[in-house]
């Protein structure tokens, strides 16, 4: 027999992952909007030679600057760069050895997760209190 509070416990996760899932893809497009805005505003103090400018806001001020980001460093990138590496060092290339190692030995994180498929839209109303 299953456990009556069950039913609840699905509903909980329902609701929290539609309300994830809606606030990931509101993050999503207001960081698009901003970005958008960012573009905007690093023109305009470019086009207006302005670019060394230091803007006060309310809370601090706001000024160009430059931002490193590393690349993703992916398996193919690591197979490039070893490439590059042997070339450079001179001697035998060894990248396949070590990717095939490194693949082999990658290892995995298994655990359980609930996956939803199908299924329409999620229901209205209120949820009932939780109890455990």
């Amino acid at each position: 027999m299953a456990d009556p509070g069950i039913g609840n416990l699905v509903r909980y996760w329902l609701h929290y992952s539609n309300l994830a899932s809606s606030f990931f893809k509101q993050f999503g497009a207001a960081r698009k909007v901003k970005d958008d805005y960012e573009k905007q505003v690093i023109a305009v103090l470019q086009q207006n030679n302005m670019e060394k400018a230091i803007i006060q806001i309310h809370n601090g001020r706001l000024q160009v600057t430059d931002k490193k980001e590393p690349n993703q460093l992916s398996l193919s990138k690591i197979e490039e760069l070893l490439h590059g590496y042997f070339r450079h060092r001179g001697g035998k290339d060894e990248t396949i050895d070590i990717m095939t190692f490194i693949r082999s030995n990658r290892g995995y994180t298994v655990h359980k997760a609930l996956k939803q498929s199908g299924g329409g839209p999620p229901p209205t109303g209120p949820l009932p209190p939780l109890t455990m």
